[in-house]
């Protein structure tokens, strides 16, 4: 087996991402944002972005002394990574910080780095440690596993991963609930939707905006409702819940409007 370098990369890492985006200069006339500003960044972006498990990414496993739990498919996490920060090696990636061998056993120190979605900063995970036998015994005999290194890197990766929130909710314990894990089935079934995707509900959103223009008192705001929105926004809220928001709201808006248009018409009548 060949030696490894303790300062491999095992993934490159964007060249362009490694200088912080330079920020404009302020005005100085503008208001200050203190870090107690309400309109700063949600802090919980990411993680609830993240936090919910694919029930077909995971599989019961149970280890010698009985102890139980549930396995995440890797290639799943990459794909949920990069469904967010965009493909490895650009939007996040992962690297090599240290390794060791001790009772026969590799341990590889990683540790994630990503391009935050809202900032564009690049930030950084903090180091984990991940490890895997060196000899598995197959048949009664012992002999060496190739793929030790690959599996310590992916148990590193994985532990880096959670801190950003992925697959909380199974170590939360929330994916004992069978409730909760239909809710995610439902969550996944909607979100493989063509109609669900953030092109599509973009789409709609639009089309509804259109058509809101053109609504001249309260039927016609209620026939644009019953045209197929109102199930399409219980659709959308299984994948998008601000979305199904803001369109919400924009019904909302509309017949605030038309009430107040329809009260400065009595009034001029009745003047």
């Amino acid at each position: 087996m060949g030696r490894m370098s303790k300062t491999d990369t095992v993934v490159a890492e964007n060249p362009t991402a490694e200088t912080p985006t330079q920020k404009p200069a302020q005005n100085p006339a503008a208001p200050r944002v203190e870090a107690s500003d309400p309109q700063r960044i949600d802090s919980l972006f990411i993680w609830n972005r993240l936090k919910r498990t694919d029930p077909k990414a995971t599989k019961p496993f149970t280890r010698p002394g009985g102890f139980r739990g549930t396995q995440i498919d890797p290639t799943w996490r990459l794909q949920m990574m990069t469904e967010l920060f965009g493909p490895v090696g650009k939007g996040w990636g992962y690297e090599q910080m240290d390794w060791t061998i001790a009772e026969r056993m590799i341990f590889i120190c990683a540790r994630v780095w990503y391009v935050d979605p809202e900032t564009k900063e690049k930030c950084f995970t903090g180091p984990q440690w991940g490890g895997t036998e060196m000899v598995r015994r197959r048949n009664g005999v012992e002999m060496p596993d190739d793929e030790c290194f690959k599996m310590s890197m992916t148990d590193a990766v994985g532990k880096c991963l959670l801190q950003l929130g992925l697959a909380a909710d199974v170590y939360l314990g929330q994916f004992d609930d069978s409730k909760y894990r239909e809710e995610s089935e439902a969550f996944y079934a909607a979100k493989s939707n063509p109609d669900l995707q953030p092109a599509a509900i973009e789409g709609f959103e639009e089309e509804v905006k259109r058509r809101l223009n053109a609504c001249l008192d309260l039927d016609d705001l209620e026939e644009v409702w019953r045209a197929g929105v109102g199930s399409r926004l219980r659709e959308i809220g299984g994948v998008d819940r601000a979305a199904q928001h803001r369109i919400t709201g924009l019904f909302a808006q509309k017949k605030a409007e038309i009430l107040k248009r329809e009260e400065d018409d009595g009034r001029e009548e009745a003047a």
